[in-house]
This record gives C-alpha cells, structure tokens and sequence, in this order.
C-alpha cells in the first residue's frame, strides 16, 4: 500500500491541504495519504523537521514524507528530495529537510509547474505521488551534493553538566527538550528550568502533582521533557520555544 504523509504549515481551516491530496489521488488513486501535522507555525523550519525527524520511522519502509513549509515559496530556491533508510522526503531546499538530508535530489525543471504560488499542489504533490508509485528516482530528479541545512539545536556538554533547551511545545503544554534518553545518565539527577528543580525522572504524568513540574522521558520523542500532571507546563512556568534546560547529576 503506498503511503504519503503530511507535514506542513497550511492549517486544517483552509483547503489547500486537500487540494494537494487531491492532486496525489489524481495520479494514484490508490495512495494512502495520512496526516502527521499541519498546524505547524507559518514558516517554522525548525519544528518542521523536529516533527518529520521523530515520526518517519514509525512508517513502513517506502512511505514517502511530504514536508511543506516554504515560506520562499516563488523565489530561487530549488525543489528537492531526498532518500533515507528507504524513506523519501519531499519539500523546499529551504533547511526543513536538514536532519533526514541524505541521498538527494533536485527536482526536474519541468515537473508540475504551473503557478508561482503553491508547489505543494503543482510539484512536491506530483513527486511524492510518483515515487509512492514506485517511479525511480533518476526519472524526477538530479543528484546534488549541496542542499541547504539549517542550524540543529545539540544540546552542549559543559562542566559536567547538558545544557539544552525546549524546542517544542505540544498541545498539552509539555516542554519537549533536545537532550535525548541516551544522553540523560542513569542514577540520581536534577532538572533545571526556570530556576525550579526537578530531581529525578518520573516514569509517567500520573506521578506529578497539579503545581509541581516533573520530568520524564517522553515515548513519542525520547527526549527530556518538563510537564504538569493534569496542567500545563508551558502556561505554569511561562515558557516558550529556546527556554534553556540544565541537566546534571544530583552530587554535581
């Protein structure tokens, strides 16, 4: 079954997400097109390919990804794809594809171009559709070396201590960080946010209490993350995407 998902910034209020699905049907009516996010923030890279990291290996082998924030959407800038680990990545050489960036591909020329405005219906739409399909990917595209990335937040190792920070927000309010499982140490450690202290991990959100923050890995991510049982974290400490997270052990 050919699979295409969705990542993209067009919201849910408008039609253009099921226009560009309209035009994958189109070509292959037996497509499976399924919805990772598309409320993204208008013209946000970073959460984007956060998002697009951290969900393709959840898909079958051959799924292609469609990711589609594009906030230079009628300039210079190239349209490509990319194949890795028998995924295929479809968007904008903008940066949004930079963390699954691999074996790629600029878009031929002459591939679905018919308007100046939207190449998430009239070129990346086609291409998925394409290489859903099974089409090679020498018949849409040419190899190059030199796709644009964009700066990943790595969390920096210092003092004996991981310096990190939120890099995303879910709708619940939890603060999601860059430090991942394998780099929390096992034993007793202390969390740092907002100047509150947090010791130790908890394994799950039922272990908090309504006004006491709490940490734990999450299971969609495997990333650090700061939440409130039954609130909002985000609302509570009043933070936003960049907030810093210190991590350490507890005797540092």
């Amino acid at each position: 079954m050919p699979i295409v998902t969705f990542t993209t910034d067009f919201g849910i209020e408008d039609p253009y997400v099921a226009m560009v699905k309209g035009a994958i049907l189109r070509i292959n009516p037996d497509i499976t097109c399924i919805d990772i996010a598309n409320q993204l923030k208008v013209g946000d890279l970073s959460t984007a390919s956060f998002i697009i990291e951290n969900s393709y290996q959840y898909f079958p082998t051959g799924s292609v990804h469609l990711v589609v924030v594009d906030p230079t959407v009628g300039s210079g800038r190239r349209a490509i794809f990319s194949i890795k680990k028998e995924h295929f990545f479809v968007g904008p050489d903008n940066g949004v594809l930079t963390p699954i960036l691999s074996e790629t591909f600029e878009i031929k020329k002459e591939i679905g171009k018919k308007s100046n405005t939207f190449d998430g219906r009239d070129v990346f739409a086609e291409v998925a559709a394409r290489l859903a399909s099974g089409e090679k990917a020498e018949n849409l595209g040419n190899r190059i070396t030199d796709p644009v990335r964009i700066k990943e937040p790595f969390p920096l190792l210092k003092n004996n201590k991981t310096i990190g920070e939120i890099i995303y927000i879910d709708k619940f309010g939890n603060l999601i960080s860059n430090i991942k499982e394998e780099q929390v140490p096992q034993g007793d450690v202390e969390i740092v946010i907002k100047d509150i202290k947090i010791r130790n991990l908890s394994r799950k959100y039922s272990e908090g209490s309504k006004d006491r923050p709490i940490a734990l890995i999450n299971s969609g991510f495997k990333t650090l993350e700061v939440c409130l049982n039954r609130g909002n974290a985000a609302s509570f400490l009043n933070s936003q995407v960049g907030e810093k997270i210190i991590l350490r052990g507890k005797n540092e």
